[in-house]
């Protein structure tokens, strides 16, 4: 978007935000509506807005730049949802201008969940800084409070580089590795595997890709500061050097957030600070080469979950103390657990360095390559209740280290109505994860003289190779994708422990019996996209693969390999359809589209029942994932949007067998709400010497299964909620007056459930891990943000 300074003119005027041409009249008041939950969105047209001022001179600026590769933002929008119209795969982004409708802490997380299908769940909703899961389709990934039974299966990525750990039986990636969405220039979702040359290990699911703010053609510095309910704030700045030196340019950026987590009766402490720079050379051949550098570090305490309605035992002043029972029902919603009774806390560090290259070898060739490495480290100290004492707890230290080295290389062709793409990557990674845990009263144990629970050193290589084709046929109006690939896992898991464990309290034995495991998985990926532009801006698309996943680190170490037998675990397939159609012109773009997915191979541990540390037993199972995803970004007017996006599916287990031998086939899986929908108007025009702009939101989140920890089987359903919105903006020149290099001032206020609705970001029936026997209906509720307002003050230079 961009406003101009003109000169003065003596007859009043507006602007017209599309075509910036002026036109005499009145400007157009406001009128919102209620906003109801039956749509939603996260795709909002950029339009560029001319302003008038008070100025003699004329200076332009850039207000909402969206993306890099030296496009201004209106015809980035346009570049990418032609992409998008055109293709055969289910692709939807989000871009930045969607910020300016969230709390100005939120993660990279919450950003993506502007998208249809796409859930975060979490233990600070409201933040980036927390345990947080994300779904997307019911395919999950993280380390939210509730996941699903394939919990390991989206590929996250950062500026195309990966950051998910496949050997992780805790999540595959950690979100707080990205909490602070204001360094990004947006985020894409593919829904499903996609084609081979944008497909990953852990794709099986889906792939997000977060885009960090990239090098620009010119010069520039942003910065901004928040201040907002429960001691929040959050300050960034991203800086631009333009070009320089014949093709070189440059971008840093920072961020630093902290507050509590809003409305517990206890305060629960976060913050993070991010890096990220880039610098990047185009040769006059067109060549490009660009070094990427991102740091991140975040502390935060884990929320716990409290009980719905009383418990025996469950009181204010803890478990088994007399005191007025604890619960949402009885000692209010926002009560917690005193943290003298039991706390988790975290310590994330990661830092990631990249590098990219682009040859183009001829007019209709190019190679592209990668590398990466990445660090990550988790220091986890816990202190709970457990084995259902009354008075003893159990201090845990769990610090996992992961690194990951990998190199990914393509060349592609065109070739008369084709463009072949081959390609592959090499990708190795090592997890180690040592659980200790000590405590004198019950363990006979001291921080000096401590307890390994397990020490496992798990390491894979993964190799993936492709062919790819795209065939236009029609004068380019039918799109055929054929594609096959290989995939092939080595992982091998190193028990560090000796192979024979000692007894424990109430007979409990080491978890860790194995002596280390070895396996060898691979399998073809045949692939087949299909795009047929019917009429003028109606596509029709069609998408089937088949491809592979290693079976996740549940199944291979830490205490889980006493209990799920090695031999009976097998290559991960999925077996993905996707049929819909999309539209698109200047004012509008739509997308409907139907997805089915049959899992088949998941493992998944089980617990005890307050009577042990480790699980009991697995769940092996096969998942069918369909549903329908929409969604509808239209300008009816210069100055208004409306935005809407749906999701309806019904996941469920075509077979779930547990080890008691149990068999829960047809269960839906736990923690994927089964209805979601998203409603918003947005208001943008310009008004003085600046563009003022609004956004009213409704978003609904529907009933969730809830799975049994003890039995595998889903037998309750969670509580629904809906959320409504409202952000103001302003973004001004009118103080370039008095600071020539100043290019606008932008001030926003946003109130966030702003009907204070009180309810459960999630739901889950108690386990027996950290708890005292429970009944099978014992739920425990993460409590969502109540009413929270947001000031942000941001500066364009």
């Amino acid at each position: 978007m961009r406003i101009e300074n003109a000169q003065k003119k003596t007859h009043k005027s507006v602007w017209d935000v599309t075509s910036g041409i002026r036109r005499p009249g009145r400007y157009p008041f406001i009128a919102i509506g209620i906003a109801g939950y039956f749509l939603g969105s996260g795709l909002a047209l950029a339009d560029t807005v001319t302003a008038s001022t008070d100025s003699g001179e004329k200076k332009t600026v850039n207000i909402g730049e969206v993306s890099n590769n030296y496009v201004s933002s209106n015809e980035k929008h346009k570049i990418i949802k032609t992409k998008i119209a055109k293709s055969s795969q289910s692709i939807l982004t989000v871009n930045k201008d969607q910020l300016d409708y969230m709390a100005p802490n939120t993660g990279a997380f919450q950003l993506a969940s502007r998208l249809p299908g796409v859930q975060v769940m979490g233990s600070n909703p409201s933040s980036g800084v927390g345990s947080n899961s994300l779904n997307i389709n019911g395919f999950g990934v993280g380390t939210g409070p509730t996941v699903n039974g394939h919990f390991n299966a989206i590929q996250v990525n950062f500026d195309g580089i990966p950051l998910s750990n496949p050997l992780s039986g805790d999540g595959g990636f950690y979100s707080v590795e990205m909490p602070i969405a204001q360094i990004l220039n947006g985020v894409s979702v593919n829904y499903g595997p996609g084609n081979p040359d944008d497909r990953w290990q852990s794709s099986i699911g889906g792939t997000v890709n977060f885009l960090p703010v990239q090098p620009s053609k010119t010069a520039g510095v942003t910065v901004g500061t928040s201040f907002g309910s429960y001691g929040s704030q959050t300050q960034f700045g991203v800086a631009k050097s333009g070009n320089f030196d014949n093709g070189w340019s440059a971008v840093a950026a920072f961020g630093h957030t902290s507050g509590q987590v809003p409305g517990l009766e206890y305060a629960y402490p976060t913050q993070a600070n991010v890096f990220f720079g880039k610098v990047q050379k185009i040769d006059k051949s067109g060549d490009r080469y660009s070094v990427g550098l991102y740091i991140s570090r975040s502390q935060y305490l884990a929320v716990p979950s409290v009980p719905i309605t009383a418990l025996g035992g469950y009181t204010v002043n803890g478990y088994g103390v007399p005191g007025e029972p604890l619960s949402e029902q009885t000692s209010g919603f926002y009560s917690t657990k005193t943290p003298v009774q039991s706390y988790f806390q975290y310590t994330d560090n990661i830092w990631l360095l990249y590098s990219k290259q682009h040859w183009i070898i001829s007019k209709n060739a190019s190679i592209d390559n990668k590398i990466w490495f990445k660090h990550s480290h988790r220091i986890h100290v816990g202190h709970g209740l457990y084995y259902g004492d009354t008075s003893p707890t159990l201090d845990e230290y769990y610090p996992p280290i992961f690194y990951t080295i990998g190199d990914r290389i393509k060349y592609s062709r065109a070739i008369s109505n084709n463009h072949i793409k081959v390609g592959g990557y090499l990708y190795y990674m090592n997890y180690k994860n040592p659980f200790i845990l000590y405590n004198a009263p019950v363990l006979h144990e001291s921080v000096g003289n401590f307890y390994y629970d397990a020490n496992n050193d798990t390491s894979q290589m993964s190799e993936f190779g492709y062919l790819q084709d795209t065939i236009e046929l029609l004068n380019s109006k039918l799109k055929i994708t054929p594609g096959i690939a290989y995939a092939a896992y080595q992982t091998s898991d190193a028990n560090l422990l000796p192979p024979t464990g000692s007894p424990l309290l109430h007979g409990v034995m080491n978890g860790t019996y194995d002596s280390g495991v070895f396996t060898s998985f691979g399998g073809f990926e045949p692939s087949l996209g299909i795009n047929y532009e019917v009429i003028k801006n109606i596509f029709l698309y069609g998408y089937g693969a088949r491809t592979n996943a290693n079976p996740e680190n549940e199944s291979y170490g830490n205490e889980y390999t006493f209990y799920i037998d090695p031999t009976k675990i097998h290559l991960v397939n999925n077996t993905d359809f996707e049929l819909g159609v999309k539209y698109y012109n200047k004012k509008v773009f739509a997308s409907i589209n139907y997805y089915h997915d049959q899992v088949d191979n998941i493992v998944k541990g089980l617990y005890a029942n307050g009577t042990a540390l480790f699980p009991t037993g697995y769940e092996l199972g096969n998942a069918l994932y369909q549903g329908v995803n929409m969604q509808v970004s239209w300008n009816p007017i210069y100055w208004l949007n409306l935005y809407a996006s749906a999701n309806i599916q019904h996941p469920y287990y075509t077979h779930l067998e547990t080890g008691s031998g149990n068999n829960y086939a047809g269960n839906i899986l736990s923690g994927v709400p089964l209805r979601s929908f998203l409603f918003g108007l947005a208001y943008k025009n310009a008004i003085g010497a600046g563009v003022f702009s609004a956004n009213l939101d409704d978003r609904y989140v529907g009933a969730a299964g809830m799975s049994n920890p003890i039995t595998g089987d889903v037998t309750l359903r969670t509580n629904p909620y809906n959320l409504v919105n409202l952000t103001l903006s302003y973004k001004t020149t009118i103080f370039d007056h008095y600071l020539s290099s100043l290019r606008y001032i932008g001030f926003r206020l946003g109130i966030y459930n702003m009907l204070n609705r009180r309810y459960n970001e999630s739901e889950g029936i108690g386990s027996g891990i950290n708890t005292p026997g429970l009944p099978s209906n014992a739920v425990f509720g993460t409590q969502g943000a109540p009413r929270t307002v947001y000031g942000t003050l941001s500066f364009k230079f």
